[in-house]
């Protein structure tokens, strides 16, 4: 009998990851993998991204649109209530042997208390990391909490779960998908990218920053830090902007980023698929910004990564990663910084510390075993011996 196997996916961000493992599953003749798009992917403002997945082939079995606001906390409370009664009704009338889950974002925390109600089982990847900077932080460890396996990126994030009373014999270091997609996605050529994007002839830095949530820094103002650095560069280098999560107060951070592509002629992009994405990063000379990804997928690529402030901060990173404050002048000495051969040739050689071979068919190996157990209807607390 085939396992039941449903998995949530709020933005493209996190389907990116997720790309090689979902087709995978799909194929499997032991499990009925079943989708569910909601949060940005539904969004037109965020270039309703569920039409990507469906173009990878993949079948999305129901959208939810939970009417993404984001202009205040409150409005992101308000959409999570709706996204939580949501998944809470079809929850109500569709059951699964697991709901595999991804991450920190406020959707996935919705859904994941929706299921855990339900009493299904919940599979979820990249917990144990630590993100200070943003709301995401105690998200995760609460999705931690609700859930009954773990696949972990790195060893640090693997104890960490075990220190928050999660059996060691649920909880699994695999590394992580996306540094390992880095290397096997079939990535498009700089050709191709041109193709669709414009000339990327001149020497180009990609931009991706989101919004700290919990700093209590005013958006705005690092916003403008970050543009008054890159000013300094716009007669050296060309810029391409992927735009922000849907976090609080990311509209904002759009505005300005859009004003200065119209000043300057850079290039800003709603969103692109996860192979383009890499690839628009593999032809670059960095990624400036507070992305996850210039932390865990783009040091597979070996090219430099800028990571500004403290919306990462706590998170594993290797030697390819500079880390600077949110000021213009520090922000200017990091790209500076970046591009010396020194560092270069130190990023070349660097180790990114979320590859592990074969992730992709560890976590297929422990995410079949699972849900061939005859599992149980409650988990314990795994209490560690002083």
């Amino acid at each position: 009998m085939k396992r039941k196997l449903l998995y949530v996916t709020g933005s493209r961000a996190e389907y990116g990851i997720m790309k090689r493992l979902l087709l995978s599953l799909s194929k499997d003749e032991e499990i009925e993998l079943s989708i569910i798009a909601t949060g940005m992917h539904c969004d037109a403002k965020y270039g309703l991204t569920y039409k990507v997945i469906e173009s990878d082939g993949l079948h999305i079995d129901k959208l939810i649109d939970i009417n993404i606001n984001n202009d205040t906390n409150a409005n992101v409370l308000e959409s999570m209530a709706v996204c939580q009664s949501k998944f809470g009704l079809y929850f109500q009338n569709n059951k699964f042997d697991a709901v595999m889950l991804l991450g920190d974002r406020y959707e996935i925390f919705s859904v994941a208390i929706a299921a855990a109600i339900h009493n299904l089982p919940i599979i979820h990847l990249h917990g144990g990391e630590k993100t200070l900077g943003n709301y995401d932080e105690f998200i995760r460890h609460a999705i931690t909490k609700m859930a009954r396996l773990h696949l972990a990126s790195t060893e640090e994030y693997r104890n960490r779960i075990i220190q928050m009373g999660e059996y060691p014999n649920t909880v699994f270091n695999i590394g992580a998908l996306g540094a390992e997609n880095a290397l096997l996605m079939d990535l498009p050529s700089k050709k191709t990218l041109e193709e669709k994007f414009g000339s990327l002839s001149n020497p180009y830095f990609m931009v991706v920053f989101h919004p700290e949530t919990l700093t209590n820094v005013s958006l705005i103002s690092q916003t403008k830090e970050l543009l008054q650095a890159l000013y300094q560069f716009t007669e050296k280098y060309n810029f391409v902007f992927i735009g922000s999560n849907s976090d609080t107060g990311s509209d904002d951070i759009t505005r300005e980023l859009q004003a200065f592509c119209r000043e300057t002629g850079s290039r800003f992009f709603t969103s692109v698929k996860p192979e383009e994405y890499l690839a628009l990063n593999k032809y670059s000379n960095g990624l400036i910004g507070n992305s996850s990804s210039g932390l865990i997928e783009v040091p597979s690529l070996k090219v430099p990564t800028v990571n500004i402030g403290d919306r990462q901060k706590g998170r594993v990173r290797g030697a390819s990663v500079i880390d600077c404050e949110c000021t213009e002048i520090a922000i200017a000495e990091a790209i500076n910084s970046s591009q010396e051969k020194s560092f270069l040739n130190n990023t070349r050689t660097a180790v990114n510390p979320y590859y592990k071979h074969a992730v992709l068919e560890t976590a297929l190996k422990i995410i079949k075993n699972y849900l061939s157990l005859k599992l149980d209807t409650y988990k314990d607390f795994y209490d560690i011996n002083s």
